[in-house]
């Protein structure tokens, strides 16, 4: 596995605190968590000055689609 970036650091920090933030209690399949992170990788890429009010809405969204509960 490539060593990660500073700031890929930063963004997956920044995901997963949005990400626990707004879905604690939201069930998903463990083998979906990925796609959580490249969901918020990709509202990222396409607006690198995207607010964590605009990326927790795209993270929180995507979870809806994926949810078990």
């Amino acid at each position: 596995m490539a060593k990660m970036t500073r700031q890929e650091k930063i963004n997956e920090a920044r995901i997963n605190s949005l990400y626990s933030k707004r879905c604690s209690g939201i069930q998903i399949d463990i083998m979906d968590i990925g796609k959580v992170f490249k969901a918020g990788e990709a509202a990222i890429a396409a607006n690198s000055a995207i607010s964590d009010e605009a990326l927790e809405d795209a993270i929180y969204n995507f979870v809806q689609t994926i949810r078990r509960n």
